[in-house]
Parts: structure tokens; sequence; C-alpha cells
């Protein structure tokens, strides 16, 4: 796998916000703007898209000349802003890579009502406004940047407790495999970006080492998940992370434990306007 020489990652949207001046803004979802050489990727666009432009615009990042649109699951909290008719706008005619089942209609059992969380556009209307790849395997589609596909379970707790799916058999527990991350070759090692991070970040992480052949995690970014479980449980996937990555910024469904467990050495703080950079 060949390796990006600079990197910039930039949090557009995430339910933590900073104290910038001009306000910044922040809601449930997640989004990041991701510079890696001369190329431009979208990853996600948050619950409504309203932050992702305020923000971006306030950031000076034209979200025009974005190059890709990635989308780590279907989730509306991390698509959502593709239902925004501005946002959209901007990023017709882009090439946007998911996974195939990233359409499929998703709901989330809440207080025993199924509410929909699924993307705001159909299949067809995804066709007709991007170039669309939509693929299960890993794929570098520019250098030194890859979309995970399809993680590979390795034992590791997944999360998906009263998320569902709708099919021609009717509703059925949703497995979440459309849940990708974006694994960036460095210099100083791999750097993995989740979304929500449902199939373990401890999977992510051994499924990035599989497939790039690159063994040094240098950082792990984005959403881990752990928001919902018991404190125990929490500690015990940030030791483990805390073992195998120098760099951690937790984000968006992670939690503030999962945050407050990282030593000083290694927490990055990765909520709105926040980035993440690297330059050899």
């Amino acid at each position: 796998m060949e390796q990006v020489k600079r990197l910039k990652i930039t949090v557009l949207s995430d339910n933590f916000t900073s104290t910038i001046i001009p306000p910044l803004i922040g809601e449930w979802g997640f989004s990041a703007y991701i510079e890696a050489d001369q190329i431009r990727i979208l990853y996600d666009l948050g619950n409504s898209g309203l932050p992702v432009l305020h923000n971006a615009k306030l950031l000076g990042i034209d979200l025009s000349k974005v190059d890709y649109v990635v989308l780590s699951h279907g989730h509306s909290d991390h698509t959502g802003g593709l239902g925004n008719k501005e946002l959209l706008e901007l990023l017709k005619g882009k090439t946007l890579i998911a996974h195939p089942s990233i359409s499929e209609k998703k709901f989330l059992n809440w207080s025993g009502r199924l509410q929909y969380i699924g993307l705001p556009l159909t299949r067809e209307e995804l066709e007709k406004n991007f170039n669309l790849i939509l693929t299960k395997k890993p794929l570098e589609f520019t250098k030194g940047v890859m979309f995970s596909g399809e993680v590979k379970r390795y034992g590791y707790k997944e999360y998906n407790s009263g998320l569902f799916k709708a099919s021609e058999e009717g509703i059925e527990e949703d497995k979440l495999y459309d849940d990708i991350a974006l694994f960036i070759n460095t210099p100083r090692g791999l750097v993995i970006l989740t979304g929500c991070g449902h199939s373990n970040i401890l999977n992510i992480i051994n499924y990035a080492k599989e497939v790039t052949g690159v063994n040094k995690i240098y950082a792990v970014l984005g959403g881990f998940h752990l928001l919902s479980s018991d404190d125990q449980h929490v500690k015990d996937v940030i030791n483990k992370l805390s073992s195998q990555a120098s760099k951690i910024a937790p984000a968006h469904c992670s939690g503030n434990l999962a945050k407050s467990l990282v030593t000083k050495e290694q927490f990055i703080d990765f909520g709105v306007g926040k980035s993440f950079e690297i330059f050899e």
C-alpha cells in the first residue's frame, strides 16, 4: 500500500463542539473532511448537513472541491446531510463510495417503537446524483487511502443492540455489515478513521493490519460506539486500544468515559473544528 505524505483530518460535525470564535456548531452525528496529499475526501455528512455547511464556511473549506464522498454506514446521523439540498448540490456529480447495503431500510427500537434511521435518499437517487461505487471489498481508491469494505470479525463484541433492518421477510436484526472505516497509510503508520465503529474498533484494527499489510497503528480516530457500554467493557477496549495505537481520538458515540481513560500522551481532542495533521 502506498503512503500519504501529508494528511489533515478536520471534524466538520460532531456532538462534541469546541469554543472557537466565531462559533462552530455541532449535532448528534459525524462528518470529517480529509486532505490526503492533493486529494479531498468528505467522510460522512452528519445528521442534517447544517453543521457541515456552516463549519466548512467558517473554516475556509470549499466543499465543491471535494473529490470523494465516503459513507461509513447507512444511519441517518452520518448520512442525513444527503437530504440537505444545499449540501447535495455542492456534492452532486462526485464519486461516492459505500457498502452495497448502504440503502437498506434501517430502524432503531426507541422505547418500544421502531424509528426509521436510514438514508434520506433511495438507491436510485444516489445513482442519479453521484458516481456510485458500492463494494464489500477493500478498495485503495486513491494513493494511500483504503476504503475498508466489510470489516472481518475476530471475536470482539459488535454493537448493534436495538438496531434492525427491513427485508422482504420482515424486520430482522441488523448486523451492520455496511459499517466501514478508512485506512490511511502514512510514514508514521496507519491512521484509522471510523464513523461509529459498530463492528468494534478492535476488529477494525485487526482487519486494517490484515488488508493493508501494515502492522504499525499510529492513530485511531472517530466513533467507537462505547457510549452505552458498561464501564468495565469500556476500560477493556481502551486498554487494548492503548497498547496498539500511539494516538487515540474518541469522538461522536465513544462517550466521555472512553475519552477520560485515554492517557494524556495518547489523547487527541477530536471535536468540531479540531484537526489531526501529519506532515513529512
